[in-house]
């Protein structure tokens, strides 16, 4: 079952890991991501305002809110990401899609 989400997510330095299985982690993490942005435009905002605030740029009380939900949103889609799979160095890149 493919997940459609308006952001490119791939799991990195996962050297020697199946092809399936690293399909499956990318499947988990945006499962898990989707239900705490079902809207697609609440997604994109909460990461624009993370983007912003982790760069440094001045971001306003209600974008705060924004990044923090998406942080908590991604530190929970990360841990369903690498369930069942034992990789160190691994990690989740997701950028606008």
């Amino acid at each position: 079952m493919e997940v459609s989400t308006p952001i490119a997510i791939s799991l990195q330095d996962c050297h020697g890991i199946d092809p399936a299985l690293k399909h499956r982690a990318e499947a988990r993490f945006a499962r898990e991501i989707g239900k705490f942005f079902p809207d697609e435009q609440d997604m994109l905002e909460a990461l624009s305002a993370y983007t912003d605030a982790a760069e440094g740029g001045e971001i306003s009380a209600q974008q705060e809110v924004l990044a923090r939900a998406w942080l908590k949103a991604f530190d929970k889609a990360r841990q369903a990401g690498f369930q069942g799979i034992g990789v160190e160095e691994a990690y989740f890149d997701v950028r606008l899609g």
